[in-house]
């Protein structure tokens, strides 16, 4: 499994809520803890540092956690993912979406383990450039652990206006942890629940 210093953990949070009526989803109260919160109890034992990819300055960037802001200007979650490259010097990535209260830790560990072993090591990381779940054939793009192989293909995609997440995986060598695998960790998948409109606020559990 990957050693912890070799990775930057990043929360990719956007911070306009355009479909929450501005309510910032990481402050959103999940059986009594922020998403925030409870993101970060899960993430601050596998990595050697956190961040929380914004928009731009506001709430989001004074809860205690580095804020980097989005590379480019309302590009979505990929403009996210290429800050928290360019803040971080570390080979691996482990991107989360700042709207999933239920991250668990066995699937964070599955992705850590699936970078394979001495992954760590500058030279060896070359192997894979991401490593992403796949739940119902579909992948979890903000979910999963990227190499420095991919922030490159990031930029470029950027640069040419190209926002979509999903889309740079068709240019990666990609690892893939497929449902079995998930559900053995993680059996109702509720890592991959998340939040994208009012109606969405998931029960306690």
């Amino acid at each position: 499994m990957l050693s912890p210093d070799a990775i930057t953990g990043c929360i990719v949070a956007g911070g306009r809520a355009r479909r929450l009526g501005g309510a910032l989803k990481p402050l959103l109260v999940v059986a009594g803890e922020s998403i925030l919160a409870r993101q970060r109890a899960v993430l601050a034992p596998r990595v050697g540092e956190l961040v929380i990819a914004v928009a731009g300055p506001g709430p989001l960037a004074e809860q205690g956690v580095r804020a980097v802001f989005d590379a480019v200007a309302d590009a979505g979650p990929l403009a996210g993912l290429a800050a928290g490259f360019g803040a971080s010097a570390r080979p691996w990535l482990l991107a989360v979406a700042g709207d999933m209260p239920y991250l668990a830790a066995g699937v964070l560990d599955a992705l850590l383990a699936a970078a394979g072993p001495g992954a760590d090591a500058a030279d060896a990381a070359a192997a894979v450039d991401a490593v992403v779940p796949r739940v119902g054939g579909f992948p979890e793009p903000l979910c999963a652990l990227y190499g420095r192989g991919a922030a490159e293909v990031i930029d470029r995609h950027l640069a040419a206006g190209r926002r979509r997440t999903q889309a740079i995986l068709d240019e990666l060598r990609v690892r893939w942890l497929e449902e079995p695998a998930l559900r053995a960790v993680d059996p109702e998948l509720r890592t991959f629940t998340n939040i994208n409109a009012p109606g969405d606020a998931p029960a306690p559990g």
